[in-house]
């Protein structure tokens, strides 16, 4: 069985900045893409599957991101990471982005 590659911590910080505001704010996602080489695809579902995370817990978010969807009417979506998302939610913008642009040497 091949191993998981789980995402990093810093992978969860950019892309819950992504599922807030805006991946552009900090580069784009490709910044994402240079910190572990993963494929495009898997960054925009994580995006998407925490902008499912944050429309359920009913935190705000500022951009059109296409929550991760699929499941039956009725169910809610994975959750995955929640520990490490939820504490970013309640940052400022300006200091959650400080993060991002220090995590992708801006």
């Amino acid at each position: 069985m091949a191993k998981r590659n789980y995402y990093i911590q810093n992978e969860i910080v950019l892309c819950t900045y992504a599922a807030m505001y805006d991946a552009d704010d900090f580069g784009g996602t490709f910044r994402i893409e240079d910190l572990t080489r993963r494929s495009p695809a898997s960054i925009r579902m994580k995006i998407q599957n925490i902008a499912s995370m944050l429309d359920e817990a009913s935190i705000r978010r500022y951009n059109n991101i296409s929550p991760l969807t699929g499941l039956p009417h009725g169910q809610s979506g994975r959750v995955t990471n929640w520990k490490a998302v939820e504490p970013l939610t309640k940052l400022p913008k300006q200091v959650f982005l400080h993060q991002c642009l220090k995590i992708v040497g801006l």
